[in-house]
């Protein structure tokens, strides 16, 4: 069954009108059971629900059967959506850090080198990318040891 505008009657457009299966009418089943058990129903009116139930195709179409009647109502599932999977396409941070360092590391270790002969600073910049790089691969390796998953060697 559907609202006045097509959709959900409970008037939530956000939430998509999921479809049912054979475990959701069973539960709806139970539930209207136990109402009868507690004389909420009628036979004649619980015989009626039960049909219905069977006939449901959407969770609103459950839920309906149960607007008039307290609690307990059939637990039905909600729709979840997937976290989004990382964006693998965007460089870490410390790609962009270590770019950074080559870029103006180099250049100021070479004028060091020419105007007071200190050639040695030129190894600065390349020590401090390759340190910041190894730390990254042992972050990245220690949080796929702790989620589980194992990491991906290149082939």
């Amino acid at each position: 069954m559907t609202g006045p505008d097509g959709g959900d009657p409970s008037g939530d457009a956000s939430a998509p009108d999921l479809l049912v299966g054979a475990p959701e009418r069973d539960s709806a089943q139970e539930v209207l059971e136990g109402h009868l058990i507690e004389k909420r129903l009628e036979p004649a009116e619980y015989e009626r629900r039960v049909e219905s139930a069977k006939q449901a195709r959407t969770q609103s179409e459950l839920l309906l059967l149960f607007a008039d009647l307290p609690p307990p109502h059939p637990v039905l599932p909600t729709a979840t959506v997937p976290p989004a999977a990382p964006d693998d396409e965007t460089p870490p941070p410390i790609f962009l850090a270590g770019c950074l360092m080559l870029a103006l590391g180099l250049p100021v270790a070479v004028v060091l080198g020419f105007a007071y002969g200190i050639w040695w600073t030129l190894a600065v910049p390349v020590a401090a990318t390759v340190a910041m790089a190894y730390v990254e691969h042992l972050r990245t390796a220690s949080r796929e040891r702790a989620s589980g998953s194992t990491p991906q060697s290149p082939e």
